[in-house]
C-alpha cells in the first residue's frame, strides 16, 4: 500500500541486428542489465531536468552511491514463454486494484485489516484507519488518459513497420505451434486402427466450396432466369 515507483518491463530474448535479422539471446546478464538500467534512467533524467549544477551533482552522486546499478528483480520463474502468460501478467497489474477483495481480513467501520505475502512467502497483517486505507488505495489509481502500457524497440510506432514481417511470422508460428500442441492433446482415435490421429496439414481459412448454380440468392438474378429474357 506504499507508493513505490517501479516499472514492469517485458523484454524479448534477443533483438534485431543492423541487417534486420533477429538474433536469439536467451541468456540476459543480470549485472550488466542493472548498470544499463541505471545509465538509461539517470542520463534521461539529466537531459529532461533543468541544466543546473545541483541536478548535475545529484546525478553524479547517484552513479557513485550505486556502483552496481539500480535494483532489478529478475528471478528465473519470471521468464514468460507464451502469449497467454503475457496476457495474464499484464492484466494482473492493469486491471487489478492494489489490494484484492480476498485480502481484506476485517472491517469494523473504523479500521481495515488486510494481509500481504512478502518475497519469502510469509503472510503479514496490517491494520489501518479507514481514511488512511482509502488514501493509500486511491494513490494507485492512474490519472485520466494515462498510458499504462508503452511499446519500445521493435514494437514501437517508429520501427514497427520495419520489422512487421518478422513479427507477423512469429505470431503466426506461435499460433500454429499452440494449435498443434492442443490438437495432439485432444486428437481423436482412428476408427480403423484405434491409434491417435496426427495432424498432417493446417490451412488458414475455410475450404473451397463446390458451388452449385441456383444455391445462392444472387443466382436468381441471373439474366437467364429473368422473365424478360425468356
Amino acid at each position: 500500500m506504499g507508493f513505490n515507483s517501479y516499472l514492469h518491463v517485458l523484454v524479448t530474448e534477443g533483438g534485431f541486428d543492423k541487417r534486420g535479422r533477429f538474433v536469439h539471446q536467451k541468456f540476459i546478464p543480470f549485472k550488466s542489465m542493472r548498470r544499463t538500467w541505471q545509465y538509461q534512467v539517470l542520463t534521461r533524467f539529466k537531459a529532461a531536468l533543468p541544466k543546473t549544477r545541483a541536478i548535475s551533482m545529484l546525478i553524479d552522486q547517484l552513479f557513485k552511491n550505486h556502483p552496481e546499478g539500480f535494483v532489478l528483480y529478475l528471478p528465473k520463474e519470471s521468464r514468460i514463454t507464451n502469449k497467454q502468460r503475457v496476457a495474464r501478467y499484464v492484466a494482473r497489474y492493469i486491471r487489478h486494484p492494489a489490494v484484492a477483495n480476498t485480502r481484506l481480513h476485517r472491517y469494523d467501520g473504523k479500521e481495515v485489516t488486510f494481509w500481504y505475502v512478502d518475497r519469502e512467502g510469509k503472510r503479514h497483517f496490517v491494520t489501518m484507519k479507514v481514511r488512511e486505507f482509502i488514501k493509500a488505495l486511491i494513490q494507485h489509481i492512474p490519472d485520466r488518459n494515462f498510458k499504462m502500457i508503452r511499446h519500445y524497440g521493435a514494437y514501437s510506432r517508429r520501427t514497427k513497420r520495419k520489422h512487421s514481417g518478422y513479427l507477423q511470422r512469429s505470431l503466426r508460428q506461435a499460433t500454429f505451434d499452440d494449435f498443434v500442441t492442443n490438437v495432439n492433446i485432444w486428437a481423436p482415435k482412428c476408427p480403423n486402427c484405434g491409434r491417435k490421429m496426427t495432424l498432417v496439414l493446417y490451412e488458414k481459412g475455410p475450404p473451397t466450396e463446390n458451388e452449385v448454380f441456383g444455391s445462392k440468392l444472387a443466382d436468381w438474378n441471373h439474366p437467364l432466369l429473368s422473365p424478360s429474357y425468356n
